[in-house]
């Protein structure tokens, strides 16, 4: 038997029957999008979760013991454990970031948005992004702010009146305060909204305490700066030593990883991403199964003549195979062009970055492969349960 056989045999029947199988094909389109879907949502949770972590200008963070995630508000620890962090040889400077998820009100229609509030010593910032170190003088005038122009909703409305007039006026909601606080928003920058929260104002640490009356000795996270040539996991090692369970530790790596594995594990919709991309592919599996079975029902007699003739199981499991891999990689091309299509719908929509990275790509043709593989697997099985030879009696 020629190698090229099983090949040729297989691109005949599909050139011959595939008519038959188009709504199988379609189904498999559709699985592919919804695996590409689910990844590319996926991804951009983990980078929203991320935007703030990843701009910040430090090697080692220091948080509560009680801390969870930067989703929301995290739980403060005194300042008086960075004095101690900066007495830890090989730290540099340790600085104050203080957080607060809150609300903002809209003057103009009296919408609230849900806004995360990120507030420093202008004198020692924490986020390295140039257009806050621009704007870190303006920072330090009473209720100034500035916003996140690339921020969900009504913000981008406030965004652009803040380019073309200079400035712009939000309240915050403060259902104790008598007259809602007035937050000046005389700037922006660029950053991204997270997938729970619309938006971003950056502000000084005594701005905060005017505004929400947070005292200036509540740290969220203390950011910490190492010594040139400092390695900065022992460094974190020495710092959660010198706190004594007081405060905990994270080297820049693995404080990027804990918040992206907060969202993985320990989120609903992290939890939904992942089960979904499970799903596309048990779809696609089933798509993919229906084909091959109509190939294979269609073409029974064929395989009949086959058996008598002399040709083993391990040829007709390499048919198959090249079947189920041609359908997977013929539907692979126009499934990556809707999902691109779906990714630029749904980021003009949310403002969340969506993009197809060609690890992503891989990785969903990597996990179509096994698909194919997995269907095929089971359509030799149900086709080893059919005796052709009985189609001569």
């Amino acid at each position: 038997m020629s190698a090229a056989f099983p090949f040729l045999l297989a691109r005949r029947q599909l050139r011959f029957r595939i008519g038959t199988a188009l709504g199988a094909l379609a189904g498999v389109t559709v699985a592919i999008v919804l695996m590409f879907t689910q990844v590319g949502f996926r991804n951009a949770l983990y980078d929203s979760a991320l935007q703030i972590p990843a701009n910040l200008d430090g090697d080692v963070f220091v948080v509560s013991p009680y801390y969870a995630s930067m989703t929301f508000t995290p739980p403060w620890f005194a300042r008086t454990l960075l004095h101690e962090a900066e007495a830890v040889p090989g730290v540099r400077d340790a600085r104050a970031m203080h957080l607060f998820t809150a609300q903002v009100r809209l003057p103009e229609n009296g919408r609230h948005l849900s806004v995360t509030i990120v507030a420093f010593d202008p004198a020692r910032p924490v986020l390295r992004l140039p257009e806050i170190e621009a704007a870190l003088p303006a920072l330090g005038l009473p209720r100034a702010a500035l916003l996140d122009r690339l921020s969900r909703h009504d913000y981008r409305r406030v965004a652009e009146a803040i380019r073309h007039e200079g400035s712009a006026e939000v309240l915050l909601h403060a259902p104790t305060a008598t007259l809602a606080p007035v937050i000046d928003l005389v700037g922006t920058f660029a950053m991204g909204p997270s997938f729970t929260i619309d938006g971003m104002i950056v502000t000084s640490d005594l701005n905060l305490y005017r505004l929400a009356g947070i005292p200036l000795d509540r740290v969220s996270v203390g950011v910490v700066r190492a010594e040139p040539g400092t390695d900065p996991v022992a460094l974190a090692r020495m710092i959660e030593e010198r706190l004594a369970g007081r405060g905990r530790a994270f080297a820049r790596a693995d404080f990027l990883e804990h918040e992206r594995a907060y969202y993985a594990t320990r989120t609903p919709i992290g939890v939904i991403f992942n089960i979904g991309l499970g799903v596309g592919v048990i779809v696609g599996m089933v798509f993919v199964v229906q084909a091959l079975h109509a190939m294979v029902s269609a073409n029974v007699g064929e395989y009949a003549v086959l058996v008598a003739l002399g040709y083993r199981p391990a040829f007709f499991a390499a048919l198959v195979l090249l079947i189920a891999a041609a359908i997977v990689a013929g539907t692979f091309l126009p499934a990556t062009l809707i999902a691109l299509g779906v990714f630029n719908l749904a980021a003009d929509a949310t403002s969340l970055r969506l993009e197809m990275e060609p690890a992503d790509v891989a990785a969903v043709f990597g996990l179509v492969l096994l698909m194919a593989a997995l269907a095929a697997f089971v359509a030799v099985r149900r086709l080893g349960r059919v005796d052709p030879l009985s189609l001569f009696e």
